[in-house]
């Protein structure tokens, strides 16, 4: 009996450490997209130094992102996110070279498209675990 009560507790305590990491990667991705869009509207505005300070931002938050990939655990996966970042960090550096809204762009609705799939995953597991 007690040795059931040790695994339910260590199970529970990996969901939170899961949840926490998840609700991290959320905030990163979010803030990510917030930077991006504020670029965006620095460079519509003429605001070059706007433009360049949230760029930077999100330039950063895209490197964080690449640089905590799993490649052990996540196999193909990580591997084709790598790529993806490493796209949207050259992409970054083109738009900013040439103050290129389209660039900033096609960037924002990538990582849109990976936050949404990361949130669809996470609400999966939260429906799991909720009819478990």
């Amino acid at each position: 009996m007690m040795a059931a009560h040790s695994t339910a507790e260590r199970y529970q305590e990996a969901q939170v450490a899961t949840a926490d990491r998840g609700r991290l990667l959320l905030l990163m991705f979010d803030g990510g997209l917030t930077f991006l869009g504020q670029a965006r509207a620095g460079l519509d505005a003429g605001d070059i130094s706007r433009f360049a300070h949230h760029l930077g931002r999100a330039q950063a938050i895209i490197a964080e992102l690449l640089h905590t990939l799993d490649h052990r655990a996540g196999g193909t996966i990580a591997r084709d996110l790598e790529r993806l970042y490493q796209f949207m960090l050259e992409h970054l550096l083109e738009a900013n070279r040439r103050k290129s809204v389209g660039h900033v762009d096609q960037v924002t609705r990538l990582l849109d498209v990976i936050a949404g799939a990361y949130r669809e995953i996470l609400q999966q597991r939260v429906s799991v675990v909720d009819a478990a």
